[in-house]
């Protein structure tokens, strides 16, 4: 579990710095030009793939922190590795959608008001 939070953690490295916005396969699937599309489009790629490599980090973190709770019984680990990906994963999410401004910018904002709510009180149950 650990290994597997780990490599997954350093997936999310990939996505958030290293990612293309289009892969060879994307270019297939869609069977265009990658250079026929607009600078926006490639932009707003790249936004939506650093929000994934936000998730996938959250996701990392919270196996990684289950693996070392696996392997000590010790709660600690599992509190604090699930406050740490709530605070990667929701606000990511947060910063991603005010970079678009976007429509539903309350929504996530709200969201990520509940994650602070809820890593306040993992960490008071600590």
């Amino acid at each position: 579990m650990i290994a597997l939070g780990v490599l997954t953690m350093g997936l999310s490295i990939y996505f958030l710095g290293f990612r293309p916005p289009l892969l060879p396969e994307d270019v297939r699937y869609i069977g265009g030009n990658p250079q026929a599309l607009s600078p926006a489009l490639r932009d707003w790629l790249g936004i939506v793939f650093n929000t994934w490599g936000g998730f996938i980090a959250g996701y990392g973190t919270m196996l990684t922190g289950a693996g070392v709770f696996m392997l000590t019984g010790r709660n600690s680990w599992l509190i604090r590795a699930t406050a740490l990906s709530l605070l990667i994963v929701f606000g990511r999410f947060l910063y991603s959608n005010i970079v678009l401004s976007s429509d539903f910018l309350w929504v996530i904002a709200g969201l990520f008001a509940l994650s602070l709510a809820a890593v306040y009180l993992l960490i008071v149950e600590l």
